[in-house]
């Protein structure tokens, strides 16, 4: 049995949607239209969905429909059925039934049931295993719980069970096997048993009750499974494009291999020259930044910040400082008991007296003092020697590489084109691994595929008429 999921609180609710899955003949649509009204009526005269006629499948594009549905201890309740084509058409029709699909998963946003829809007794085909294979990959998350499986035209009248029993049809050996033989084509996904019904949806008298119940028990069922995301789902890639993909995959790695051999030459040729272009660089990068360094420290000492030129501590009467830095101002101190007087200030000298009794010790101190760019002048000199040596360095260097830049430009760019080209080509051996494509790539992809189915046709239909005109020229002869 499925994971007791009734079991479990359930949110309020009122939509529900369901994807309906199974090859032509197996009374999909049908299975449809009497989900959403059993109603003779609509079932007969105006079904939501059309039924095919003989072997003739009528469902052969995604087709939705919605309507209100009593659900016991709910009221009425939306229910939305996906009625999907079965796969293994052409490769074309796969792709855009696969696209048509996502997009309407893409609007429902979330799927409460898958229902694998199979006629009593029939056989899993071809086609059946390939649709349940793909969506076991598209929807994992909703075959891992949420799978039901519908046995349509289980007819319950007296006359039907003495034929099943003439025919030594053992009801609950073909219930099984059917179960076993659709899980082994879900690429593992379901683990569990899936809880199965069995329903005729054109029951005659009594059996129409039948019929009806279970309908209900179906409806009941689908309601309490709980709900599993499906935004921005993206398109699973059938077997046909998986096997496309593999071959262009290793035409794609063989093309990169062949292009990475030229990038190797390309790089091989012009090693040197690249090399020295780097080193060029670095001296430039080496020279700019010995450039800014002698800058800075330009910056810091050409400037009119007053800095100490000359100091002296005073225990006589008169001082005389000799500054080897033009004197710019002066500052004097004295513990209190002393004055200077008669204080001459030149260019490069401060001369005065002191007065006061003077004793052992310190009394007072004259302090000169210059601006920076008069102390550090030398300094200042040497660093713009060599910011411009420097300058004239870098602007050869920096000529040397523009010229070496430019008789190389050709070589760059096909390096660079080329290194795009295998960039890209990566990429797409990527996504030729991937299991899943975008919308946007899976309709680029069926353009193409239409493409090829039509050159195909033109090419088939022109060996018939080579063959025709062929048959011709013989009965001429």
């Amino acid at each position: 049995m499925p994971p007791q999921t009734a079991s479990y609180p359930q949110p309020p609710f009122s939509t529900a949607t369901v994807l309906l899955i199974g090859s032509t003949g197996m009374g999909k649509s049908t299975l449809g239209n009497f989900l959403l009204d059993p109603d003779e009526e609509h079932m007969c005269e105006n079904p939501a969905f059309a039924p095919g006629k003989g072997s003739r499948p009528m469902t052969q594009e995604v087709k939705v429909a919605s309507k209100k549905v009593q659900i016991e201890g709910h009221g009425r309740v939306e229910l939305t059925i996906i009625d999907t084509p079965g796969l293994n058409e052409s490769p074309s029709k796969d792709l855009s039934h696969m696209i048509d699909i996502i997009k309407k998963l893409n609007e429902c946003r979330e799927i409460r049931a898958c229902i694998f829809v199979v006629k009593f007794n029939a056989k899993i085909d071809a086609q059946y295993k390939a649709t349940i294979k793909y969506y076991s990959k598209l929807l994992p998350d909703l075959f891992e719980r949420n799978v039901i499986i519908v046995m349509t035209d289980f007819k319950t009248d007296k006359d039907s069970k003495q034929q099943r029993k003439r025919q030594c049809l053992n009801v609950e050996e073909v219930k099984c096997d059917t179960i076993d033989e659709l899980c082994k084509c879900s690429n593992n996904q379901i683990k569990y048993i899936p809880q199965l019904f069995m329903i005729d949806c054109f029951a005659m008298y009594d059996e129409k009750e039948t019929s009806k119940k279970e309908r209900a028990a179906i409806l009941d069922y689908i309601f309490e499974l709980r709900p599993i995301k499906v935004k921005s789902q993206k398109v699973a890639k059938t077997d046909y494009i998986k096997n496309k993909d593999k071959v262009e995959h290793q035409k794609l790695q063989e093309e990169i291999k062949r292009k990475n051999d030229a990038l190797k030459e390309d790089y091989k040729h012009s090693e040197a020259a690249l090399n020295d272009t780097q080193k060029k660089k670095k001296e430039i990068d080496d020279l700019e930044n010995d450039i800014d360094n002698f800058r800075e420290a330009l910056l810091d000492k050409n400037t009119d910040e007053n800095v100490v030129a000359a100091h002296q501590s005073i225990n006589v009467s008169s001082f005389k400082i000799e500054s080897p830095y033009e004197i710019t101002s002066y500052d004097t101190w004295t513990n209190g008991s002393y004055n200077f007087t008669e204080i001459v200030q030149t260019s490069q000298i401060i001369q005065g007296n002191v007065v006061g009794e003077f004793m052992l010790g310190i009394y007072a101190s004259v302090t000169a003092y210059t601006h920076k760019k008069l102390k550090y002048q030398d300094e200042i000199k040497d660093l713009n020697d060599k910011i411009k040596e420097k300058q004239n360095r870098l602007n050869k260097c920096t000529e040397e590489w523009k010229k070496f830049k430019k008789s190389h430009t050709d070589k760059e760019e096909e390096i660079k084109l080329l290194e795009k080209y295998i960039n890209e080509r990566k990429a797409a051996a990527r996504r030729c691994r991937l299991d899943f494509m975008t919308v946007e790539d899976a309709v680029k992809r069926l353009k193409e595929l239409e493409e090829e189915e039509k050159q195909q046709e033109q090419e088939e239909e022109d060996d018939e008429q080579e063959e025709e005109d062929e048959d011709g020229e013989e009965l001429d002869d």
